[in-house]
């Protein structure tokens, strides 16, 4: 059957089957139903079968990471694993996302110090296309030369966008100064840039042929599939692979690390961050728990000791965290920082000292002990709702501890962990105060050192909307299956609604919600969620929450009070403006923040809400008062301006009862509702150039009259390079037609598009690239952006190509394979954004907000069944106009060759 014809089954299907619908939980299996077998030839087969959303994710991991390379030939893993995707003995370049796309799936890899993973998500009925493409590389790759020098300057790239990350560069420094040079963690995944640039075909063929074999591998297929439905495919497509010689991996010795070193990484950005380096333990290590709870006591969200005592009390710090990295062959228990303005390295060094020297003195208390218990075990069944999640749980676990079991082992280990233990690994591996500390510093700042699918007949989702007597709007959708209820609220109080010279208004405002109520304080509010392992976020936008059933009572009261009673303490609005200040002193490292903003100034003005910073500046941000924020909560949250989304497992008449509780006293105000409206209109036939820098840039005084606008970041790796023009809102009619043009042209996964297809994978010039018009829309216009970042060399180029994939899909036709590849793409992967409560509480209010229909997942699919290659045409030549398009570049473009730019409007 063709995709096309199950389509509205596969989305009803996912929709409607109970979440994660199996027998209850068994206390050792976590409630998974797990089958293992293993072929004669090594390879290791795990089958997870989760009846209810038919999709299937297959993974294959490979016991190989950057830790298995040798010396002078480091980042060869990450490189092999893209040229995993160039053609093997049965698929050419492009094939696998071609496949891909048009069975309405998603492809991916990853590759870390311990494994490289592949994965491939499709719908069931096509999970056997990826055990073809699976078992054909595994040993049949083809490693072409032109297609290995190409992919060769894609890794490139993507190593100068890890250079141009101070923050990458300050982590990668702490791995090597804690590890030491000649342990196998001491290199960065991706490789060393000189080793790259030196590596060989035949260096490449070499590491595949000693490591990507049937006995190096594990299988996992996790959905909705059994083991005897998987193991006669697997067998006869891996059976035949012969078993390759016995791995020999690096052997685990603990690191040795004593006394105190620190470092500095420079930064354009006026704000000091900190990164500390304990040495920890390996994965699976009996200590591993009781770590894994000290961190979230010293460092996990504002009640623990670290937050409360450096940031709330002291004042030394912005943010802090601390967590517990652990790995095949060690561990780092780390502590993050960025220092508040004018604070001593030193101070904020000692304040963290002492509060580790407190807790070591005087302990925990069994409340603090509970609440990380709780926060795991809850943590582990949201990560349940997704196959995908479940299947790199145990990969991880497989490669890493040599036992997927251990995966579902760690929550009974938390459960096991006492006070004692946690003082005693807190003096163990903290108390002698053995760590590297690498400071992120301003460059100005002085140093401080010395099977198939059966069809379901179309019908709307269950989803039962009622409105409160305030006007506010709810929709609940009952499933029954794991113990999750996820609640979304959409108001309507984002950028938008920001007065002229209140930029960031919304972002404050939204950031001090769950800061303190009239009836509890921000650390209340904390540790009420934490202490049941929920999950609660709240901001200008509206908030969600997820819990377990059982304390869905107390999650939306908390949901509530934080969207309704704000407190808007003096304490924390200055709190949060340092914050902010600093995020936005940060930014100054990012080349894509400025391309952005400048982008929004001249697609929107400088002069409206939307063409000013998200985060505001540095003048706007000073200068909101409390009155403002006030203000701005007044007008915009009320019931009548709010939709209340709930999904999961309850009982519709109760969950009813306790929303009403929560939301009805909410007061509707007696002015009318009014939201701003926009008419935004592109500039006219703009032409030159405006020359900007960094430094000194100034979003208001970008020229709308330029076709061209440059911001010199001298020291920068690479260019920024954003098109754009606008958008349309998600009301236009031509939205489903955009969308496919959008898969066509630049979003569709893989290589399968116009733009990661000519500009990555054929001419090598980026590791990111992509296109799209119909993803921005919303209440207001979006907008239209090709995207790049390539080396200053490639620029032109770049941009020429860019404006030629665009002229060409405005003049040709788009072939009937395209066209049927993006639209079996669109409507078969829609199934995978309907695995978790979170993600249908998300879809439910997008349908109420944009006046969808609840019979949306039917119309959805046959709206983009009936686009045709002459639509495409059509919108192409009305929205993706050259002539009207700017062009932002942020980096090194000084370095640009003159009299050598693409002609404006790509002629």
């Amino acid at each position: 059957m063709l995709l096309g014809a199950l389509c509205a089954s596969l989305l009803l299907a996912a929709a409607l089957a109970p979440l994660g619908a199996q027998e209850k939980p068994a206390a050792d299996a976590q409630g998974l139903d797990v089958a293992e077998f293993t072929l004669d030839n090594g390879l290791r087969v795990l089958v997870v079968n989760r009846p209810g959303v038919p999709v299937v994710s297959s993974f294959v991991w490979y016991a190989v990471g950057a830790a298995d390379e040798e010396p002078q030939k480091t980042g060869m893993a990450h490189f092999l694993e893209h040229m995993m995707f160039k053609g093997s003995s049965r698929y050419k370049k492009g094939d696998i996302d071609a496949i891909t796309a048009r069975n309405g799936g998603s492809n991916n890899a990853f590759t870390s110090n311990d494994y490289t993973a592949y994965f491939i998500d499709l719908p069931k009925s096509r999970y056997v296309e990826a055990l073809k493409i699976e078992a054909d590389r595994m040993r049949r790759l083809t490693l072409d030369q032109a297609e290995f020098d190409a992919e060769k300057k894609v890794v490139q790239s993507e190593s100068d966008i890890s250079a141009d990350n101070p923050q990458s560069r300050l982590w990668e420094r702490l791995d090597a100064e804690l590890y030491g040079p000649l342990h196998p963690y001491a290199h960065p995944v991706l490789g060393w840039p000189q080793d790259v640039a030196d590596t060989t075909r035949r260096d490449m063929r070499a590491f595949y042929d000693r490591h990507y074999h049937p006995n190096h591998a594990t299988l996992i297929l996790c959905g909705d599939i059994t083991e005897k439905e998987a193991r006669p495919v697997v067998t006869e497509l891996f059976g035949p692979l012969a078993r390759g010689p016995e791995m020999k991996r690096p052997a685990y010795s603990p690191v040795e690390f004593k006394g105190r070193r620190s470092f500095e990484v420079r930064s354009d950005a006026g704000v000091v961050q900190m990164a500390r380096a304990y040495a920890g333990v390996p994965a699976g290590h009996a200590d591993e728990p009781a770590l894994d709870v000290l961190s979230m006591i010293l460092g996990d969200g504002v009640t623990s000791r670290l937050y409360r005592h450096m940031v709330d009390e002291t004042m030394q710090v912005n943010q802090i965290g601390a967590g517990n990295l652990t790995q095949m062959l060690g561990g780092i228990f780390y502590i993050w920082a960025e220092l508040a303005d004018g604070v001593e390295r030193a101070d904020a060094g000692a304040g963290i000292d002492g509060q580790i020297a407190r807790l070591i003195k005087d302990g925990i208390k069994p409340a603090e002990l509970e609440r990380a218990k709780r926060l795991v075990v809850a943590q582990d069944v949201f990560g349940r709702e997704k196959s995908s999640d479940i299947a790199q749980q145990l990969g991880a676990a497989q490669i890493v501890q040599g036992d997927w079991r251990a995966a579902l082992r760690y929550p009974e280990r938390i459960k096991q962990v006492t006070t004692d233990d946690v003082l005693r690994v807190a003096k163990k591996y903290l108390g002698e105060g053995h760590h590297v500390t690498g400071w992120l510093v301003p460059k100005l700042t002085e140093s401080a050192t010395g099977s198939g699918v059966e069809d379901a007949r179309p019908q709307p989702l269950p989803v039962s909307r009622h409105v409160l007597e305030n006007g506010a709007v709810v929709l609940l959708y009952a499933r029954s299956g794991l113990p999750v209820v996820s609640a979304s609220v959409g108001i309507r109080a984002g950028r938008a609604t920001e007065p002229l010279g209140k930029s960031g208004l919304s972002s404050f405002g939204g950031g001090l919600l769950d800061t303190g109520t009239v009836r509890r304080d921000k650390l209340a509010i904390a540790e009420a969620i934490e202490g049941v392992g929920g999950q609660l976020s709240v901001g200008a936008g509206g908030g969600s929450l997820r819990v377990l059933s059982e304390h869905a009572a107390l999650g939306l009261d908390l949901l509530a009070d934080c969207l309704i009673n704000p407190a808007f303490k003096p304490m924390e609005i200055e709190l949060l403006r340092k914050q902010m200040l600093a995020a936005i002193e940060s930014d100054k490292d990012e080349t894509s923040a400025f391309a952005r903003d400048a982008a929004n100034a001249w697609l929107y003005g400088p002069d409206t809400a939307l063409g000013a910073p998200a985060k505001g500046t540095v003048n706007s941000i000073k200068g909101i008062t409390r009155e403002d924020i006030v203000q701005w909560h007044k007008t915009w949250f009320r019931p009548d301006n709010a939709v209340i989304a709930v999904v999961g497992d309850f009982k519709e008449s109760e969950m009813l009862a306790l929303l009403r509780e929560r939301f009805g006293a909410w007061k509707k105000p007696a002015e009318p509702l009014v939201h701003p409206r926009f008419e935004f209109k592109s500039p006219a036939a703009p032409s030159g150039t405006q020359a900007l820098r960094f430094d000194s840039f100034d979003f208001s005084a970008v020229d709308r009259s330029k076709k061209r606008i440059t911001i010199d970041h001298p020291e920068k790796d690479q260019v920024v390079v954003r098109l754009q023009c606008l958008g349309i809102r998600r009301d236009n009619p031509d939205y489903y037609a955009l969308m496919v043009l959008d898969s066509v042209l630049g979003t569709s996964p893989g290589f399968t598009d116009r733009f990661s297809r000519k500009l990555r994978d054929d001419m090598g010039l980026a590791y990111s690239t992509y296109a799209n018009i119909a993803g921005s829309s919303g209440l207001q216009e979006g907008a239209f952006l090709g995207y790049i970042g390539t080396r200053a060399e490639n620029v032109e180029t770049a941009i020429a190509t860019m404006y030629g994939l665009i002229r060409e899909i405005r003049e040709q036709p788009v072939s009937d394979r395209e066209l049927r590849d993006a639209k079996d793409y669109l409507k078969g992967s829609f199934v995978f954004s309907l695995e978790s409560t979170g993600q249908l509480a998300d879809l439910i209010l997008n349908i109420e907000r944009y006046q969808l229909g609840n019979d949306y997942l039917v119309r959805y699919a046959q709206a983009i069944e009936a686009v045709t290659a002459d639509d495409i045409t059509r919108v192409a030549r009305k929205y993706l106009v050259p002539e009207n398009m700017v062009e932002v570049l942020c980096g090194p473009v000084s370095r640009l060759s003159q009299g050598d730019e693409a002609t404006p409007g790509g002629k």
